[in-house]
């Protein structure tokens, strides 16, 4: 095996396990305790704060995809570079993440909608 597979096979694993991680953070549930007493006023705060949490990663992606854009991997000339699909992966996650903070936003607002 040379050296650049390797390298494409470490990237794909490591894009796996990223991925996972990332599908385990999108998928937050609010306190059960909060849904219990029916509390809406801080279900809508959870909701909003869960969000900014979002958005946070999703700038977060933005800035590394940013530096894979930035720093092409120089070592293989004339061959697709492993960061392109780093920079791919970077891309679609900050698609994930600003998706599930406006669903965030949307349950944030249903549930300030019922504090009356």
């Amino acid at each position: 095996m040379t050296i650049q597979k390797g390298w494409i096979q470490r990237g794909v694993l490591w894009g796996l396990v990223l991925g996972g991680l990332v599908a385990c953070a999108i998928i937050a549930s609010p306190p059960e305790g909060l849904i219990a007493k029916n509390d809406h006023a801080a279900l809508a705060a959870w909701y909003e704060k869960e969000a900014a949490h979002l958005r946070q990663h999703a700038k977060d992606m933005m800035v590394m995809a940013e530096e894979y854009r930035k720093n092409p991997d120089s070592s293989t000339r004339g061959v697709v570079s492993p960061k392109i699909d780093l920079l791919q992966h970077c891309e679609e996650l900050v698609g994930m993440y600003t998706k599930a903070a406006e669903e965030a936003d949307l349950l944030a607002k249903g549930h300030r909608g019922m504090v009356k």
